[in-house]
């Protein structure tokens, strides 16, 4: 036993390894061409009302959360008042606004294609998390053609 999780720790160590000597570019696009549709969410977790709403009500949904299990890579977005984020997280969270949310509406969804080549900013007018779930499920179509 002592020795599977040797050899986890030591796959785990080499992929590690293996992002830190690449560009932030090359591991982003090599993430996108590997990953699912993203689901930007961007958010003033600790001052938007809107945002704290929707992360209750959807974000944390049983239905939503196996929803995304399957379907999305989900990416908050945060930019809160009173909470102290890293240097990198900050960095990344403007990085991610400039391109997607440069008039900083809170909270503003966005779906991303898989390939990063098409998006679409998702509306939240207080739907149900099975609705709100629907309405992904049509954009993705669409997204994705």
């Amino acid at each position: 036993m002592i020795s599977l999780v040797f050899v986890f720790l030591i796959n785990i160590f080499a992929l590690l390894s293996q992002d830190s000597g690449r560009s932030p570019e090359s591991v982003e696009m090599t993430r996108a061409a590997e990953s699912k549709n993203r689901f930007i969410v961007f958010s003033g977790s600790d001052w938007c009302k809107g945002c704290i709403q929707f992360r209750k009500k959807v974000l944390s949904d049983p239905s939503f959360e196996s929803f995304a299990k399957e379907n999305l890579e989900i990416v908050v977005a945060d930019f809160p008042q009173r909470t102290k984020l890293s240097k990198d997280i900050v960095a990344q969270n403007e990085a991610l606004a400039e391109k997607y949310n440069p008039k900083g509406v809170f909270p503003n969804l966005v779906l991303v294609s898989s390939d990063g080549s098409h998006f679409e900013i998702v509306k939240y007018n207080n739907q149900t998390p099975q609705e709100f779930v629907s309405e992904l499920k049509t954009r993705l179509q669409h997204l994705n053609g």
